[in-house]
């Protein structure tokens, strides 16, 4: 009795399904990237982020985390997508490598003084960066890699 009622639950599901249809495309991806992007696999680059935090007499600070966010907009709504995040060095110098598909051309560079009074205290700043600005320094290889780029972005903070 359980197995009849199981194939004829199947069954009915699958005409069903087979009915309404469905698909895995929509038709926001024309709104976002201005085409649909119809090929296996996701394109992608490896990004560079470096530079040196300062204050404003220019010593370097050391224990300023430095946070990578991408921030697109879905639907009239941003999104945020965390990126990388370090600490600066002794030297007050950050690095940061990733390897992702940007889906917008701005990025968020975001400083925060999370020492505390350790090294000084100084105010939080974030720092739009554009993507097309980026240097190539390698070619990539094939459809899918579009290469390895750099971005140098030096920062000065105030003081609280």
């Amino acid at each position: 009795m359980k197995v009849r009622f199981n194939r004829w639950y199947n069954t009915l599901l699958t005409a069903l399904l087979s009915l309404l249809g469905y698909g895995c495309s929509s038709e926001n991806s024309m709104e976002m990237y201005g085409s649909p992007i119809l090929m296996y696999g996701v394109p992608s680059a490896e990004y560079k982020i470096s530079g040196t935090v300062t204050d404003e007499g220019g010593k370097a600070v050391e224990g300023i985390k430095t946070s990578v966010k991408q921030v697109t907009n879905y639907e009239g709504k941003p999104i945020t997508f965390a990126i990388d995040s370090v600490l600066t060095d002794a030297n007050g110098h950050y690095d940061m490598t990733s390897t992702h598909f940007p889906q917008s051309p701005e990025i968020k560079l975001i400083v925060e003084d999370v020492d505390g009074d350790t090294n000084g205290a100084y105010q939080n700043d974030t720092i739009d960066i554009n993507y097309n600005n980026a240097q190539k320094v390698k070619d990539g290889e094939g459809t899918w890699n579009n290469g390895t780029f750099t971005i140098k972005q030096d920062i000065k903070l105030k003081k609280k």
